[in-house]
């Protein structure tokens, strides 16, 4: 009898367990391939699992249309998001655990301005194989057909980007909603990356002439910004409202074999949450829609005031109209200072409204002026005073040195950070931009971006995102000819490492501890590091190779540049064929501070 017990013990433990749900959307009314919207299907399904202790949704594969009409709407306060509320969200997943949607490859089309997927307050979700995209994208590919001096001429699908023509401006539709052009990026078809030495292109005092339907005539006394023919150029209108995924004070999240095509604003963006896993993700044109080179509106992946481990591996980000990652905090601005107290501001318009801290958590109080910390506290009690302001009571008193005008750092919401294997495509703008004091590791990845590949910033007086960096490794990544190949914000080299300091103290660096080994860089012009302001930074062992598919042009002439920093070792790198830029050049500080032999 004993050994029959010890039997079905041991297969009570070797046997997979059933414990999970397995709900069909189907089951709910989600049936693909309609054209109905599946909105309401949607919620009648997550209303289902809302008690479930694990659940598993599986959906048909096929194509599922989701409209403004059926959207669920509610206020959220999105980092780097413009301020318009409420949201209109298609799938709302809140106070959910333990769920997982397999969306066996299909596609959810949307049709005007929506937030895809909406995570909040929710623990262990995990959502794979789905593919996200729009019907009208927040912005129009175009090619250039004709270029005169004059004019150029661009034409275009009308019923996918549908406009209008009045007093010779143009007027884009996403569904109900018109917006008009701001700029645009001109792609070299030849090379599929963003056309070299370009950048952003204005569209101001731009005058339009509709030639036939989809044919446009651009007028605009910006002779030098005329693209070549042949080439494509994306039109950038409208604002970013909606995330293609938001993802707020949730917990081990997983997003695994998700492509995006378009998104009204940023591709994903995560706020104030913990673990939070992208695998195997991509941010591209849909091919199959016609697309060359239009994909997200703005950032692909943005981290926001998140903690614990933050992983990224086997993703693919192309034609983005902004950077591909940006990891960083919030730094918000002291108004008003007593002995256990302080009141805060949100000093940018797209941070504003956003739950700052919490009780319990640890904030840090920075000097803005030179960028040092002078001291930490814990939250004992936060309280919102409005959308722009805040005040936090603090468990002990606030050294003296603090003062009005300085800002602070919620130290609690900074993430390790491991960004693996992934390919960074051209597109506008900056590959990687990190900014936490957690641990960082760059391995194995392909940078082909337009600007600078890596940003390391920091900056408490213009964009105020936090916060300075610690332990970064950046090892056996390999950086392409097209990288630094336009000129935008932060592109002083390959790697920039450039927090904003406006009185830099060599003594006091704001970042440490930066480690760039072993990896491969295809130089075309001359600059391939510019850090300011680190203690303890190492570049050695690299591959430097010479590359001639791009004509060089940056004004920067030196190979590294070194400013007010301590503990640099440089050396040991590998040069083949004539690599431009030999010199490393130092400023504000102690040439004894430069080491060229091998840490």
């Amino acid at each position: 009898m004993k050994r029959f017990f010890l039997f079905i013990t041991i297969l009570l433990v070797i046997l997979p367990s059933n414990a999970q749900n397995r709900v069909y959307g189907s089951s709910y009314g989600l049936i693909p391939d309609t054209g109905v919207d599946a909105t309401p299907a949607f919620k009648k399904l997550l209303e289902a699992v809302k008690d479930e202790e694990e659940a598993l949704i599986i959906i048909t594969a096929g194509k599922y249309d989701f409209y403004e009409e059926g959207a669920t709407q509610k206020e959220y306060f999105q980092s780097n998001t413009t301020d318009e509320n409420p949201k209109n969200l298609s799938i709302l997943m809140e106070g959910l655990q333990n769920i997982t949607i397999d969306g066996n490859f299909s596609t959810f089309m949307f049709h005007g301005k929506l937030q895809p997927i909406t995570i909040e307050n929710c623990r262990n979700i995990k959502i794979h194989s789905l593919y996200i995209d729009f019907a009208t994208p927040t912005s129009v590919e175009a090619e250039v057909v004709d270029v005169t001096s004059d004019y150029f001429e661009v034409k275009f699908d009308k019923k996918r980007y549908p406009y209008e023509i009045k007093d010779k401006k143009v007027t884009f539709f996403v569904g109900k909603h018109k917006s008009l052009p701001f700029g645009f990026i001109e792609f070299n078809d030849k090379m599929k990356i963003v056309e070299p030495n370009t950048g952003d292109r204005s569209w101001q005092n731009v005058e339009v002439e509709e030639n036939s339907p989809g044919y446009l005539k651009i007028y605009t006394h910006l002779k030098d910004q005329f693209p070549k023919l042949n080439n494509w150029v994306v039109i950038r209108h409208g604002v970013r409202t909606h995330a293609g995924i938001f993802i707020l004070n949730s917990t081990n999240v997983v997003i695994q074999n998700i492509n995006i095509y378009q998104t009204d604003g940023l591709g994903i963006l995560a706020q104030y949450s913990k673990n939070i896993n992208f695998f195997s993700c991509s941010i591209v044109p849909n091919y199959l829609e016609g697309r060359k080179y239009l994909s997200s509106h703005d950032d692909g992946l943005h981290i926001m005031g998140c903690s614990g481990k933050i992983r990224i591996e086997n993703c693919e980000w192309f034609g983005l109209m902004d950077d591909a990652v940006n990891i960083h905090g919030t730094y918000s601005q002291i108004t008003k200072v007593s002995s256990k107290k302080i009141r805060a501001k949100f000093m940018h318009p797209q941070s504003s409204g956003m739950e700052w801290g919490r009780n319990f958590e640890t904030v840090a109080f920075v000097n803005n002026k030179n960028m040092t910390t002078l001291g930490t506290g814990v939250i004992e009690s936060y309280r919102q005073i409005n959308k722009d302001e805040f005040e936090i009571t603090f468990e002990e008193r606030i050294s003296g040195k603090v003062k009005v005008g300085m800002v602070i750092e919620n130290m609690t919401c900074t993430p390790d950070v491991s960004i693996i294997n992934s390919r960074i495509r051209s597109g506008r703008a900056r590959g990687l931009l990190i900014s936490t004091p957690g641990n960082v590791w760059i391995e194995g990845n392909i940078f082909e971006t337009s600007g600078a590949a890596i940003l390391i910033a920091g900056d408490a007086n213009t964009w105020f995102e936090s916060g300075a960096v610690k332990n970064v490794v950046i090892k056996k990544n390999i950086f392409r000819y097209s990288c630094l190949s336009s000129l935008y914000q932060y592109s002083e080299a390959v790697i920039t490492i450039y927090p904003e300091i406006p009185e830099i103290d060599p003594q006091k660096p704001y970042h440490s501890n930066i480690r760039i080994e072993d990896n491969s860089f295809f130089l075309f012009d001359y600059p391939i590091l510019y850090a300011k302001s680190v203690d303890g930074l190492t570049f050695v062992k690299n591959r430097l190779y010479r590359s001639k598919d791009i004509t060089p042009f940056h004004p920067n002439k030196f190979g590294v540049k070194l400013v007010g920093c301590k503990n640099v070792f440089v050396g040991s790198n590998i040069e083949e064929g004539e690599i431009l830029g030999k010199e490393v050049v130092i400023e504000n500080m102690d040439p004894k501070e430069v080491n060229k032999e091998t840490k």
